[in-house]
């Protein structure tokens, strides 16, 4: 039985299209910059959505690994790769954004898909002061974005994750 795609899966991929069109014709300066840095965080909350889509799908948990350019397939055998959710936070190989996260090497999500574990994702461009975060919180995996408010040698804390009117 061939399916075709879901109405969800058509936004996403239309979303994903317009952040790309519009970075490509904002001339380079701190607009493109930002604009850069929030489509790599819309990238990584739609990779988490996806993965959350595929484990319900594939009706059984499966996993993602976050790495330094989005998120990747399992680095461990131990749960299924959710297809689905495997993306990058950019389409240039060379992206200025930066990454820094206390999630665990595996996201696990349920077959039902629930996230089962959280953390605080912080991103950041070399040219900007400001950095924009996504928490995940337990227990069901529900997500915040804002911007972080940088404590230079301490641990990432998901209470700096800042609402975007309170900077």
């Amino acid at each position: 039985m061939t399916r075709g795609f879901t109405l969800v899966e058509l936004l996403v991929i239309v979303v994903l299209l317009g952040v790309l069109a519009s970075v490509a014709l904002i001339p380079p300066g701190p607009q493109r910059e930002q604009l850069e840095l929030d489509a790599a965080l819309r990238l990584l909350r739609v990779g988490l959505d996806r993965g959350r889509l595929a484990a319900e799908r594939q009706a059984e948990p499966c996993g993602l690994s976050l790495g330094p350019d989005g998120w990747h397939p399992p680095r461990h055998g131990s749960l299924p790769v959710c297809r689905a959710g495997v993306t990058r936070l950019s389409e240039t190989a060379e992206s200025p954004v930066q990454l820094r996260s206390n999630l665990p090497e595996l996201v696990r999500f349920s077959s039902n898909g629930l996230v089962l574990d959280g953390g605080l994702v912080v991103l950041s461009h070399p040219a900007l002061e400001r950095s924009v975060c996504l928490v995940i919180s337990l227990p069901l995996g529900i997500t915040r974005t804002g911007h972080y408010a940088t404590a230079s040698g301490q641990a990432l804390s998901s209470s700096r994750c800042r609402p975007p009117d309170e900077t």
